[in-house]
């Protein structure tokens, strides 16, 4: 009797345990679901993973690079609308901004231009900067990551205007982007049309392939743009070189070191 007494409690004993579980697992989906991803109505619940979630997130928070601003802009003049009797350099930051709008730097500087006064540097994370008086503007995310455009232009000896442009896309942990791009800009036509002349001449100092990534500074005085190029120096930062591009009234030459 005494083991039939014990094989019962037993059996009762694991029937409670059997009971606890079934419970717990009932609990481990969300209500309304069963835990095989089922409604009490039979009907399949839409999921989505961790992963996926994450990397559409990821998706939407990254900014647009520079690709679509590259791929067209040598095939694509730009209309100017003046304020005044001669266009001025928030003019060509305008035109240029509103064609490629979807870039970061380029949605704040027409921000700025459409109210200065309202906007708010700490609110957008952007610092805009506009000296017309030197012909010169930027755009700049306001953290130490390198996210402009900036603008600059050069009157020439013929009547028409030199338009420069000069962008990077910077990330934390990856290369950054650059890019540049030179216009003419015809007055009577107030047309902006791709210099690819001044861009060649430019382009053979910049992407001097003996170096690892290049930048440009657009004179805010003077009139000669400044090339940096950087090279890997094995200790974790770059040699800088700079070499200087003239200004001649119509395009730029190398000044030799």
């Amino acid at each position: 009797m005494t083991n039939f007494r014990r094989i019962d409690k037993w059996m009762v004993m694991m029937a409670v345990i059997c009971v606890a579980f079934l419970s717990g697992c009932g609990k481990s989906a969300k209500d309304g679901e069963s835990a095989s991803g089922e409604s009490k109505d039979g009907k399949p619940v839409a999921t989505e993973s961790a992963e996926v979630s994450a990397e559409n997130e990821s998706d939407e928070a990254m900014p647009e690079g520079l690709s679509p601003i590259v791929s067209n802009w040598q095939n694509t003049p730009i209309t100017i609308s003046p304020k005044g009797a001669k266009a001025n350099i928030e003019d060509f930051a305008q035109a240029f901004c509103s064609q490629y709008n979807n870039y970061e730097p380029n949605k704040k500087m027409l921000k700025y231009l459409a109210n200065p006064k309202a906007f708010d540097e700490e609110a957008e994370i952007y610092s805009v900067e506009s000296d017309v008086p030197n012909g010169f503007i930027s755009s700049s995310l306001w953290t130490e990551i390198d996210r402009f455009t900036k603008m600059c232009y050069w009157n020439r000896k013929n009547g028409h205007s030199l338009v420069g442009v000069f962008m990077i896309n910077g990330f934390e942990n990856e290369k950054s982007e650059s890019a540049f791009m030179f216009y003419d800009y015809d007055p009577k036509t107030n047309v902006m049309t791709p210099d690819m002349d001044v861009y060649k001449v430019v382009e053979k100092v910049a992407l001097n392939k003996d170096f690892e990534d290049y930048a440009l500074e657009f004179p805010r005085e003077g009139k000669d743009i400044v090339v940096r190029l950087y090279s890997d120096n094995g200790d974790d930062g770059y040699d800088i070189t700079e070499m200087t591009l003239k200004w001649t009234g119509d395009t730029f030459t190398l000044i030799a070191e």
